[in-house]
C-alpha cells in the first residue's frame, strides 16, 4: 500500500510522526513523508519503504497570525507536491498529522482518485489556540477554529488521536471512527537498561519537551528558588526549545537561581535517556486549562519508561491513566504544592522509587506494541483486504521488551 504522510514538523524531532511512519513501513507499506526541514537537525535517511521530502521553513510560532502564515505556506507546498506525486505514486491513503487540521485538504487530488484520508489529531484546535493566546478566543476566532476543525474532520475517512479523553472529545463532534494511539516511548530507546543510575553530586530535576507557558517551567523555577536554601545541591535541567525559553531564563535571573539551571537545547530522540537518567525525578508542570486537561504528557511516559520517579501536574488526563501510588501529583498551577512534592521526593527517595516501579508496571500494561497494532489496523481497515498487497498482510507484532 502506498501512503502519503503529511506533517508540519521536522520529521526527526517529532516522535509521534516518526514512529507512525516507521510502524507502517515495517508492515511493508511504501511511505512518502512530507515534512519540514529545520536548521541544525540531522536529517534521517531514506529506506526501502520510507522516503522523506522536506521544505525548509523557519518555525517561529510567536502569534496566531504567524501560525496562519506558516501553516498556509506549508499547506500550499504539500498540496502541490502530493498532487504531482499522485500521478505516479497512486496513493491509497493520505495520513495527515495536525496541527493544522486543514492539511487534510492537501490530499484532495488523491481522495478524488479514491484514496482514503486519515487525520491524526495530536492537539484540539480551539483549546490549543486559546492556550497559546493565554486567554479566551474572541468569538469570531473561536467560531473559525471550530468550523475549520469540523470541516476537516468531515473530509477525513478516519481519525486517530492520542488518548481516551481526546477520543471522547472528538466523538462528540465527528461521525468518523476514532482510534486511540497513545504517545508512548519506544521501548528500544526508553527502557531501564538504557538508563544510568549515577546520581552522585547534584540533585537534578529534569524536563524534556517544548518550552512554552502552558508547560509550567516558570513554576519549577519559582519552586527551585523556595527550596534553594534547604537543598543546596538541587538543580534543574531543561532539554528542548520553545517560545518561553527566554522568559524562563529571565525569571531564573530574577529569583537568583540562574546558576542552578542547565539548558541543553534540542536533543535527538534516542539520546534523551542518557540526558535525563541521572535525575532524582522527571517533572511535568502542565497547566490545566481546557487544553491542558486533555494532554497526556509523553515526557512523563519517557521518565517512567527509564525508571525515573515522576512529579506531575494533576491534570484530568494524567489522573485518568495514573494513580497517587504511581507518581507524585501536585495541584496544577500551584507553586506551593509543587514545592511540597519536590521536598517529598528529595527527602523520601525510597517512596519515590516505589512509585517509579508502580508507574512502570502501569506503562507496561499500555504497551507500545498494542499502540502500534491499533495504528496499523486503523489504516489498513480503510482499504480492506482487496486493497492490500501480499507484503501488507497482517504480521504478528513483537511484544515490548
Amino acid at each position: 500500500m502506498r501512503i502519503a504522510m503529511i506533517a508540519y514538523t521536522p520529521y526527526e524531532m517529532d516522535a509521534r510522526v516518526k514512529r507512525a511512519a516507521e510502524a507502517l513501513a515495517e508492515r511493508g507499506h511504501q511511505i512518502d513523508v512530507f515534512a519540514v526541514s529545520q536548521e541544525g537537525v540531522r536529517l534521517a535517511s531514506n529506506t526501502r519503504f520510507l522516503r522523506i521530502y522536506r521544505i525548509r521553513m523557519r518555525k517561529q510560532r510567536a502569534a496566531v497570525t504567524r501560525y496562519a502564515f506558516e501553516y498556509g505556506g506549508f499547506f500550499a507546498w504539500a498540496f502541490a507536491v502530493v498532487s504531482i506525486f499522485q500521478l505516479r505514486r497512486r496513493y491509497q491513503v493520505v495520513y495527515v498529522h495536525n496541527m493544522p487540521n486543514f492539511l487534510v485538504f492537501a490530499g484532495l487530488i488523491p481522495k478524488m482518485a479514491g484514496a482514503k484520508i486519515v487525520l491524526d489529531v495530536h492537539d484540539p484546535a480551539v483549546e490549543l489556540l486559546a492556550c497559546i493566546r493565554g486567554r479566551e478566543l474572541p468569538w469570531w476566532l473561536r467560531r473559525m477554529a471550530t468550523v475549520e476543525e469540523r470541516i476537516s474532520m468531515s473530509f477525513a475517512d478516519a481519525l486517530v488521536t492520542v488518548n481516551e479523553p481526546m477520543r471522547q472529545r472528538l466523538m462528540a463532534v465527528s461521525r468518523s471512527p476514532v482510534a486511540v494511539v497513545m504517545n508512548l516511548p519506544d521501548p528500544t530507546a526508553f527502557s531501564p537498561d538504557r538508563a544510568s543510575r549515577e546520581r552522585e553530586g547534584f540533585q537534578w530535576l529534569v524536563y524534556s519537551g517544548t518550552i512554552a507557558h502552558r508547560n509550567g517551567l516558570d513554576l519549577v523555577v519559582r519552586a527551585l528558588a523556595v527550596l534553594a536554601d534547604d537543598f543546596p545541591q538541587l538543580r534543574f535541567r531543561i532539554i528542548g526549545e520553545g517560545p518561553a525559553l527566554e522568559s524562563v531564563l529571565r525569571l531564573a535571573e530574577e529569583v537568583d537561581v540562574a546558576d542552578r539551571i542547565d539548558c541543553r537545547g534540542l536533543v535527538p530522540y534516542r539520546e534523551i535517556p542518557a540526558s535525563i537518567s541521572d535525575a532524582a525525578a522527571g517533572i511535568s508542570a502542565q497547566r490545566e486549562d481546557a487544553f491542558g486537561a486533555l494532554v497526556f504528557s509523553v515526557k512523563v511516559a519517557e521518565y517512567v519508561a527509564i525508571g525515573l520517579p515522576v512529579i506531575c501536574s494533576g491534570t484530568a488526563t494524567m489522573r485518568y491513566y495514573f494513580d497517587d501510588d504511581e507518581m507524585l501529583f501536585f495541584e496544577p498551577g500551584n507553586t506551593e504544592d509543587l514545592v511540597r512534592v519536590i521536598r517529598d521526593i528529595l527527602t523520601d527517595p525510597s517512596a519515590a522509587e516505589k512509585r517509579a516501579l508502580n508507574s512502570q508496571t502501569k506503562l507496561g500494561k499500555l504497551g507500545w506494541s498494542a499502540q502500534k497494532q491499533a495504528l496499523t489496523e486503523a489504516v489498513e481497515r480503510l482499504v480492506g483486504p482487496a486493497g492490500l498487497h501480499p507484503q501488507d498482510e497482517p504480521k504478528p507484532v513483537s511484544p515490548d521488551s
